[in-house]
């Protein structure tokens, strides 16, 4: 076994601790296995006095085999030891022995096959909370469809080799119990067909490693496929607005093609194993191992039924010694998910944003962000010395020019991404000290990028929350102004809205993002352009809503429209990432600063 099978090897036995399968659970099948290779190595014993009773019409040699006592204690009694009688008895005894063989070799594939199908089920659920860990920076320098494909192929493809670790463990067994009887045949014979068993795997080394190199690139081919499927599905407009069909056909083509042609040279590779493997041991067979126990039997040294078992055996164990090669090349076609899984596995550059033990139990007095500075790269900053104080229970706008950093204010509040020690304070309390979900509790965000489910409208209204009584529910729906549309539906709430909610309109979208926000009940509520995808009638009825819900909460809102911040406590203007200026509305209109200008320009747009 080469070092990359072996590092291979043991990244699986890995895989396994992550799945919570111990792979101490295996033994019981291999014992199993065990057993089963004994009887069948017992039973093809008992084909040579078979073969020779068969051949001299004379089974009372029988008796004087050494042990054969023991045996004859399962003679029924009362029925006479005559050749056919025991020829019968012999018969008897092989059958059950193969039975038996079957049984465990049964039972033992069923038990490798279920502990490796619980183990494949384990490290997608792995996979999947790691995901769920990960922080959003992560997300935003990698691909989805990349970790789609993690999930749905390369799972699977790294535990392939343990589905036919059953074979494997049934082959080893048996070529032990075929290797000891053929010792007892003739210890000559056995010395002389080691050669050729070593001929067959080096013979196949070479196809593992062609095996490997193929896999890894295929690894890569899949995830790129992953990624193209993903991002052509999601931009489907985009590519029939600009004739982009053909095009997009040929790249997926020409990527998929590739896959294809690899998953064949794979395929190819993996099929050749048993044909060569085959035609090395018969010729082997034929040449070297027929000449010498042809002059074994001139001898008296061997019996002809005894060759027969002989030539049986070997032409068995290199069968078996093949499945041997075809699990290294299931092994190195695992090699590239197995690394595309541990690099998920590991912890570095997953950008998980740290957090305290201090529940957070609401706030008290105000929110600041002090001197803070942030950037997604470091050669470019976002935020540049920000000093902002939100207080309680007021309403603080964020204004500015697209860039500005206005987002990234809320992403960082939401604690999406981390920032320096002593820079973003919650009560006095650096934010960093607060458990994460105990901040998120008390917060509500309607971002302007709404993201629904393909599930109903009822559950994509009341995502994260249980046990929402009914009444709660259609109070909220009549505050977003959702009653109407709701009650235009065919199902009403039941009603699926469609993959990333295409069903609904943008302004419906919005709306059911906003009673999500209401239904919540945070007194932190963040509105991220909550009425940006509104018409004018539409976004008149929601700022009713929207009114209403922010009273007595802290409330940070994000606004293009800046007629919608006109009661606003306190309106930030952000520019560049520094704060430019700030005030009550009526004091920045007044002024000439930036928030004047802005105002001016949208009153003659």
């Amino acid at each position: 076994m080469s070092p990359k099978s072996t590092s291979t090897t043991r990244d699986i036995i890995r895989l396994l601790g992550h799945a919570h399968i111990q792979p101490a659970y295996y033994l019981i099948p291999m014992i199993m296995s065990a057993i089963a290779a004994l009887f069948e190595g017992v039973g093809v014993t008992l084909l040579i006095p078979l073969l020779n009773g068969f051949l001299t019409m004379d089974y009372k040699f029988l008796l004087e085999i050494p042990g054969f006592e023991s045996v004859l204690a399962f003679w029924p009694a009362g029925i006479q030891l005559r050749d056919r009688n025991l020829f019968l008895f012999l018969i008897g005894l092989f059958v059950v022995l193969i039975v038996l063989r079957n049984v465990l070799k049964y039972v033992s594939s069923v038990m490798f096959s279920y502990l490796t199908l619980r183990a494949l089920h384990h490290l997608r659920k792995t996979l999947f909370g790691r995901y769920l860990t990960f922080g959003k920076l992560f997300f935003d320098r990698t691909s989805v469809g990349h970790h789609g494909t993690v999930l749905a192929d390369f799972a699977q493809q790294a535990f392939f080799p343990l589905i036919k670790l059953g074979s494997i463990v049934n082959s080893f067994f048996s070529i032990a119990a075929y290797g000891v009887v053929m010792f007892f045949i003739s210890w000559q014979l056995t010395l002389l067909a080691i050669p050729l068993f070593l001929i067959l795997h080096f013979s196949m080394n070479f196809i593992v490693k062609r095996v490997r190199n193929h896999s890894r690139t295929l690894a890569e081919r899949s995830k790129d496929l992953g990624k193209k499927v993903i991002e052509i599905l999601a931009a489907m407009p985009l590519v029939q607005m600009n004739n982009a069909q053909r095009a997009e056909r040929e790249h997926y083509a020409s990527i998929s093609d590739e896959q294809a042609a690899l998953q064949h040279r794979i395929f190819a590779l993996q099929q050749f194993v048993v044909p060569l493997q085959e035609v090395i041991i018969l010729f082997g067979a034929l040449s070297l191992l027929i000449g010498m126990s042809y002059l074994l039997i001139l001898r008296g040294e061997s019996t002809p039924s005894s060759f027969l078992v002989y030539f049986y055996l070997v032409m068995n164990a290199g069968t078996k010694l093949g499945v041997f090669t075809e699990f290294w090349s299931q092994i190195a076609r695992a090699s590239g998910p197995v690394e595309a899984i541990n690099a998920i596995l590991e912890d570095e550059g997953k950008e998980r944003v740290p957090e305290g033990h201090v529940p957070f139990t609401g706030l008290k007095t105000e929110i600041q962000f002090r001197s803070l500075n942030f950037s997604y790269i470091e050669e470019k900053e976002v935020l540049k010395d920000l000093s902002l104080t939100i207080p309680k229970g007021k309403m603080t706008a964020l204004v500015g020019a697209t860039g500005s950093g206005k987002s990234t204010v809320v992403q960082l509040l939401t604690r999406f991404y981390d920032v320096s020690p002593g820079t973003l304070f919650v009560d006095g309390k650096d934010i960093r000290e607060y458990t994460i979900d105990s901040l998120r509790t008390h917060m509500a965000l309607v971002s302007q990028d709404t993201q629904l489910f393909h599930e109903s409208l009822r559950y994509n209204i009341t995502y994260g929350m249980d046990g929402i009584p009914d009444a709660t529910l259609q109070r909220v729906i009549e505050q977003s102004r959702l009653a109407e549309f709701v009650a235009q539906l065919p199902h009403g709430l039941d009603t699926l809205i469609g993959d990333r909610g295409v069903q609904l309109s943008g302004g419906e979208r919005q709306r059911v993002a906003i009673a999500r926000a209401l239904l919540k009940d945070a007194e932190i509520l963040i509105l991220d352009e909550a009425t940006s995808a509104l018409d004018s009638r539409t976004e008149t009825l929601i700022q009713e809503a929207i009114d209403e819900a922010v009273r007595g909460r802290t409330t940070i809102v994000i606004a293009h429209r800046l007629s919608t911040i006109r009661n606003a406590d306190n309106i930030a203007v952000l520019d560049e990432g520094r704060l430019a200026e700030q005030g009550t509305f009526d004091e920045l209109t007044k002024g000439n600063g930036k928030f004047s200008r802005f105002w001016e320009a949208q009153q003659f747009a």
